[in-house]
């Protein structure tokens, strides 16, 4: 059990902590924002278990059994208490009527439970301090009949089983209660089974063939083979205009080819028996690249072990993004329509920026480039090392795009290399993952709060807004240090981390000119 309703997930994080032997209260609490009271409780069940249970303290899902709380010693429940031994012993049959005692109990007590208050009371009394045999409902089964129970009990039919289990529950002496539970039946049910096989044995629990119209069996499997083979075809061998099937569209086809004609109801039904149901495609970012485990591993085992002295980053491009109104979400009044973009603008300008974004960090290195191509990769690259310059080894991060795999760029980073500090290594996406570069988050939140709902009058115009979007973010991350993770800054759309499972690049956010 757990003590004090907290999550699985999280009570596994605590346990484990103590295990691994750095169990701090005030951190915990803070990182799985639970309060501090709660960590000190499980550190101290945790301690408890360690004591006297060693062996069972890697098992998640052990916890000691909590004491039964006594009751309450009042002068009510201590009469109580006092009368009832004598009660119980004064009664000759076997069988206790709580009714008969309460009324006894009632004529010598003068600080009397009412009759609902007592009976709950009583039965427990009697299960704690009175040891009685059980009753059995049933004496026995006859010989004859036990390899038929068995065979019952490993039936697939269902009643079978509930009598099979019934009776021999009811031999060995199970409560009532108990084997209604078990068998999921009624009292009324459980007390006919065991007096019709009182009296009649196996016998009463002969059924009778099961009078089911077989012409209507077999209408059904043509049907159901009817619609198999409708379900194979296209709607538009039968003249429809669509392009997969409708329940509607069944129907319609179905009554116009086939006879007897049934309804709508009776085709969603035999559809449904079928193992036929409604599901929706899904878009699945996928790569070709056969080496995508590897290159994916390589990146992952980069960032774990990264040291103070190496920085990773993540490189793109963000654009060509065309200087001219642009849409985007506004708060507006219920009253007021939404702003109206052309369809057919004249642009005033493009904009392309060349960014890397360093992970430990959260610094963006960029620049305005009037293209693509590996010139400006290089010159990416130049400011890099003039930044870091103190650096032992930079990690470049980028997509698979044919200017960041070039030969000139490769024999630059080699020539860099043999010459001096600090070392270059490449850790390459694999094919068609855009969605992976980490960047591709801050590009989005850079888009949302400046390019999103603008109309700027030039490029310098719009240039002026993206510098000081990316001065204000630099300055916060160096006034509130923080690892690329869980959220930057605020102004991204989507978490800005890597993971496989990441979808770092928003459409929406990207709109930009195609020239």
């Amino acid at each position: 059990m757990y003590r004090y309703q907290l999550s699985l997930e999280k009570a596994k994080i605590l346990r484990q902590r103590f295990i691994d032997g750095n169990y701090n209260a005030h951190q915990l609490a803070k990182q799985l924002r639970i309060s501090t009271c709660t960590t000190w409780r499980y550190q101290h069940e945790f301690e408890k278990i360690r004591a006297q249970y060693p062996d069972k303290l890697k098992d998640f899902g052990f916890y000691p059994a909590e004491p039964k709380r006594a009751h309450w010693s009042t002068p009510k429940y201590q009469q109580f208490l006092f009368v009832i031994p004598a009660l119980i012993t004064e009664e000759k049959t076997p069988t206790l009527e709580p009714g008969k005692i309460w009324k006894k109990y009632a004529a010598q007590s003068t600080a009397t439970y009412a009759f609902p208050t007592f009976k709950p009371l009583f039965f427990k009394w009697l299960r704690e301090n009175v040891t009685s045999d059980p009753q059995k409902l049933l004496d026995h089964i006859a010989p004859k009949d036990i390899p038929t129970i068995k065979h019952w009990r490993n039936a697939n039919n269902h009643r079978l089983w509930q009598i099979a289990k019934a009776m021999e529950l009811a031999t060995q002496g199970v409560s009532r209660r108990e084997i209604k539970d078990k068998v999921e039946t009624s009292y009324k049910t459980l007390d006919h089974w065991i007096e019709e096989y009182k009296k009649k044995g196996l016998k009463a629990f002969d059924f009778g063939p099961n009078p089911r119209n077989q012409k209507s069996t077999k209408a059904i499997v043509e049907r159901k083979e009817k619609l198999l083979r409708l379900l194979h075809e296209t709607p538009k061998l039968y003249g429809l205009n669509r392009t997969s099937w409708s329940l509607t569209a069944l129907t319609q086809v179905y009554n116009q080819y086939y006879t007897p004609k049934i309804s709508y109801m009776q085709i969603c039904r035999c559809v449904d028996q079928m193992g036929y149901s409604y599901k929706k495609s899904r878009e699945m970012l996928t790569s070709p690249d056969p080496k995508f485990r590897e290159k994916i591993s390589k990146i992952q085992a980069i960032l774990q072990k990264l040291r103070p002295n190496e920085k990773f980053f993540s490189i793109d491009e963000y654009g060509p993004v065309s200087i001219k109104i642009k849409g985007g979400r506004t708060l507006k009044h219920l009253t007021e329509s939404p702003d109206v973009v052309p369809e057919k603008q004249k642009a005033k300008g493009i904009v392309i920026c060349t960014a890397a974004l360093e992970l430990s960090t959260n610094q963006v290195t960029y620049f305005y480039s009037a293209r693509k191509n590996t010139f400006e990769m290089i010159k990416l690259i130049d400011r890099l090392l003039e930044q870091y310059h103190n650096q032992e080894t930079l990690y470049l991060c980028w997509d698979a795009v044919s200017w960041h795999n070039s030969k000139i760029l490769k024999s630059y980073i080699e020539d860099h290399n043999k010459a001096g500090r600090p070392v270059i290594k490449l850790a390459p996406l694999p094919a068609c993952t855009q969605f992976l570069n980490v960047i591709e988050s801050v590009f989005a939140g850079l888009a949302r709060a400046v390019i999103h709902n603008s109309d700027y009058l030039s490029v310098d115009e719009c240039k002026c807004a993206i510098d000081l979007h990316f001065a204000a973010r630099n300055q916060y991350f160096i006034d509130h240090p923080k690892q690329a993770g869980r959220k930057i800054w605020g102004k991204e759309i989507v978490k800005a981390r890597f993971s496989e499972n990441q979808h770092c690049r928003n459409r929406s956010a990207m709109l930009g000119a195609k020239t």
